[in-house]
């Protein structure tokens, strides 16, 4: 009993988190904060589309791979991934919410993928960059874990 009243608990408590983080964002900013201190490191504004791109070295492949975000009411949504040489953990077919294009010599993946949390462990062979109005070397910031989240609206939580 007193397990499944702590289990209980625990649900109540996820639940109650996951709400909290579904609360609408406000379009504009991208914050940087260094894992796991949670140390604002950087702002950055987003794309005129309201998104933004991460670019990074793939570790087998060793060719750049880009992947597209973009800032929504709810949170960051993945919306494609850019490539020309396909290596583990890229998509070759399409596949449940994916659309795979071959475009020339470059292949495009199409998606609509909520992402919670977006963790980036950094590591300077990967050459991780953000692209938005500009381009940030993200190694530059001096961490090497990073969290990306919309910059909460004023006078938010």
């Amino acid at each position: 009993m007193r397990r499944t009243a702590r289990l209980a608990g625990l649900a109540a408590a996820a639940a109650s988190f996951a709400a909290a983080r579904a609360e609408a964002v406000c379009p504009g900013e991208l914050v940087l904060r260094a894992r796991p201190a949670g140390v604002e490191l950087a702002r950055v504004a987003l794309d005129p589309e309201g998104g933004f791109a991460l670019a990074f070295r793939h570790s087998v492949t060793l060719r750049t791979v880009v992947e597209r975000y973009r800032i929504e009411e709810r949170g960051i949504v993945q919306v494609e991934q850019i490539f020309d040489a396909h290596g583990p953990g890229l998509p070759d077919t399409d596949g449940p919410g994916l659309r795979f294009l071959r475009e020339g010599e470059r292949f495009r993946v199409l998606m609509r993928r909520p992402i919670a949390r977006l963790l980036l462990r950094l590591d300077p062979t990967a050459e991780n960059r953000l692209l938005a109005g500009s381009e940030l070397e993200l190694a530059t910031l001096g961490a090497s874990a990073l969290e990306l989240a919309p910059a909460p609206c004023p006078g938010g939580p």
